[in-house]
């Protein structure tokens, strides 16, 4: 089977259909359709028991509040604002009512701190695992696509990176839940990253050429915007920003830090290039050029970039 990147070109050159309204259909976090004088922004996720959650691994309340939180950074890679959500089930028989509510817990609480109304959906079914599908529609003033970046421009990513794949790694070592209490401080973090992402935000969107949340991870997520911009980049692997936590886990299980970091994916920070030489609310890792995509080491060796990270059609997902 074709790649997810190769299997999305080959739909968005079947689907050429569009109307006037739609200023950007596949290709990008969300779609964008005018409306009147604002633009109305749309993105849809799945999560998949067995393929995107272990519900051995993740509390039903986690599980909602991430289910959540991966469509709400989608809308904030567009510079957009969330407003409603949209929830269809399908559900095994044996899903019980208090899992339900439960599920339903931890997306209303997170809906409540972004101010996002649950407004409908659907509910069937399922013999093969829960299946959750979500739909957020907001709203946005000024658009901000993965295709704008220009040569010249720095590459800015706004947390650290490698966290929440690390914390996948310790909960798949551990099996058990990020509230045991003999778990150490720094390992409880990464978990949490990886259990209860929080959304990021761009308070000024001036400035910003193109920009995209790292779900799949950095390597493969920049692949994509370089590809849509029609550009290459170069990063720097000393200034990818890494917490004390990733360090000091990576060092106890003698793990490689940036391995987690280039190709780890689920941080939900944002990716966004800029012709600024600094930012306040961002760390400079690259800039954009006109071809070639390459990694340099701390040794000052340019490495060839490859589109690394999460992929729903390669084996294991990588």
């Amino acid at each position: 089977m074709k790649s997810e990147i190769q299997i999305i070109e080959d739909i968005r050159k079947w689907c050429t259909h569009r109307s006037r309204d739609v200023i950007k259909g596949i290709g990008d976090d969300t779609a964008v359709i005018r409306m009147g004088n604002k633009s109305l922004l749309i993105t849809s996720d799945m999560m998949l028991e067995g393929v995107h959650f272990d519900l051995s691994l993740i509390t039903p309340f986690q599980l909602g509040y991430k289910f959540l939180a991966i469509n709400i950074s989608d809308i904030h890679a567009m510079g957009g604002v969330p407003s409603y959500f949209f929830i269809s089930l399908g559900l095994p028989e044996s899903t019980t009512n208090r899992f339900i509510k439960e599920l339903y817990s931890g997306i209303i609480k997170i809906a409540e701190r972004y101010d996002i109304n649950i407004v409908g959906g659907d509910t069937c079914r399922s013999v093969s695992g829960l299946v959750l599908s979500g739909t957020l529609i907001g709203y946005g003033k000024r658009i901000i696509r993965r295709s704008g970046a220009r040569v010249g421009d720095r590459i800015y990513v706004t947390g650290t990176l490698g966290d929440s794949s690390a914390g996948l790694y310790l909960l798949k070592r551990r099996r058990k839940r990020i509230y045991n209490l003999s778990s150490k401080i720094a390992e409880v973090n990464l978990m949490k990253r990886h259990l209860l992402p929080e959304p990021v935000s761009i308070s000024e969107s001036k400035g910003i050429n193109a920009m995209i949340d790292i779900s799949d991870g950095l390597l493969i997520d920049l692949w994509r915007m370089c590809d849509e911009s029609r550009v290459g980049a170069v990063i720097y692997k000393e200034k990818i920003p890494l917490s004390e936590g990733l360090r000091k886990v990576c060092r106890k299980f003698r793990l490689d830090p940036y391995s987690y970091a280039l190709k780890g994916g689920e941080d939900y920070v944002l990716l966004f290039t800029s012709p600024e030489e600094s930012r306040k609310d961002a760390y400079c890792i690259g800039e954009i050029v006109k071809k070639g995509r390459y990694i340099i080491d701390e040794k000052n060796k340019k490495i060839r970039m490859r589109p690394e990270g999460y992929d729903h059609f390669r084996k294991n997902g990588v």
